[in-house]
Parts: structure tokens; C-alpha cells; sequence
């Protein structure tokens, strides 16, 4: 799938292209493929962070909006990679030379949950993707006594996004002390607070079909 955005993607003819094609299709394909730089990965990308950015929160992928109903039982894993391609991203896309081992056959089911098989390698990307919500308000404080033994929590919320073997996007919480350094939190230990400071942003972390690793982060 990589090889098919990366060495595929040609320049658009127009902006009208944005619009001819579900976004979310396009955000599987160019995020896998590394962000190309074509219009129409750079409005994925813009979509795909737009959706991290509060309020509300949503699934930066919705794989589920990838209308790809059609049965692919008798094509080839490349075969599928073009289907959804060309449906993502019309007239850019050129046919590779080979054959890729990717399993994409998307198939919708018409719920808010992706019915789709990514037990393949090919769908690692999708669950390569992680969201950090946090809002944390932490400072040592003293008793009535003056004695420094407190540590005042304003703000608690820590959730983690993620996606399951299916496609599903579901919140858990985290631990503060588990927060990427990507984030930049710049809290600190200050007994009696294990993290004390101020942190209130959003980010999300991926890995592309080359194995590069991305992430981006929405402060307000």
C-alpha cells in the first residue's frame, strides 16, 4: 500500500478532487503511505487532525466511512489495494508493477464499527494509532499545619484512544507518568506529586507502512 501512494500520487487537476472522494479512504491510504504531498493527502492530514482537535474528540481514522461495499472474494491482495485506491483518490493513482501482499478489502456494514478483517499485517497502521487526551492540574500543597504533604489535583482527565483488532476506536485511561515524551508535557515529580504542572493538549501518534514513526499534538 505504501509503494501505491508513495510512487502513485500525481498532482491534482483541481480542488473539486477533495471532494470526489470519501476522506476517510484517503486517510488510510495516505497515511500509510507517509503523508504524500498531494492536495489531496494534505486535506487528509488536515481532517485527521482536525478531528483531535477539541471539542468534541472523534476517532481520527473512521475507517468505517470508507464506503468500500463491493466483494473482493476473487481479487488479489493488489487487486483490493487498487480498488480502494482508485475510489480514494480517482485519477491519481497509477497501477505498481508486482504484486503487493496487502489485504484491504474494506466492507461496511452500516454501524459506527468498522466490520472490516485487518488481522492483516497491511492494517498495522490502523492500530499503530494512538490519541492522548489529558487536562492535568497537579502542585504540592501544605496541611493546616503548614506541613508540605499534599498534592492538590484540579485537573485528572488522562484518556487514551485506541484502536482494536477490528477497526473499533474505544477510550481507556493512562497513567500521567506513561505520557510520551513527544507530548512535552514538562511535568515533573515535586513531592508529594509524582507529576506536578500543567498540561491541557491532545496528540496523536502513529506508524506508516515504512515504519516511520509521526505524531501531532493540538495545545489549547
Amino acid at each position: 500500500m505504501a509503494a501505491v501512494i508513495a510512487a502513485g500520487l500525481v498532482p491534482a487537476v483541481g480542488p473539486s478532487k477533495v471532494d470526489a472522494y470519501p476522506i476517510d479512504c484517503a486517510i488510510l491510504l495516505c497515511l500509510s503511505g507517509g503523508w504524500p504531498g498531494s492536495v489531496e493527502c494534505t486535506a487528509a492530514r488536515a481532517e485527521f487532525v482536525r478531528r483531535i482537535t477539541p471539542w468534541p474528540i472523534e476517532p481520527p481514522l473512521q475507517i468505517w466511512r470508507c464506503p468500500m461495499r463491493a466483494s473482493f472474494g476473487s481479487q488479489s491482495p493488489a487487486d483490493r489495494i487498487w480498488s480502494i485506491a482508485a475510489t480514494a483518490l480517482p485519477a491519481q493513482i497509477e497501477m505498481p508493477e508486482g504484486r503487493l501482499a496487502r489485504d484491504l478489502a474494506v466492507n461496511i456494514a452500516g454501524s459506527p464499527a468498522a466490520d472490516v478483517d485487518i488481522a492483516d499485517p497491511a492494517f498495522d497502521v490502523v492500530r499503530s494509532i494512538k490519541v492522548y487526551d489529558i487536562d492535568w492540574y497537579a502542585f504540592a500543597g501544605t496541611t493546616s499545619n503548614g506541613e508540605r504533604d499534599v498534592c492538590h489535583r484540579q485537573k485528572a482527565r488522562t484518556r487514551l484512544g485506541s484502536y482494536d483488532q477490528q477497526g473499533d476506536f474505544s477510550w481507556a485511561g493512562f497513567s500521567i507518568t506513561a505520557a510520551p515524551a513527544w507530548l512535552d508535557t514538562n511535568l515533573h515529580p515535586d513531592w508529594p506529586c509524582m507529576a506536578a504542572g500543567r498540561y491541557r493538549g491532545v496528540g496523536v501518534e502513529w506508524t506508516d507502512s515504512f515504519g516511520t514513526h509521526g505524531f501531532e499534538v493540538v495545545r489549547y
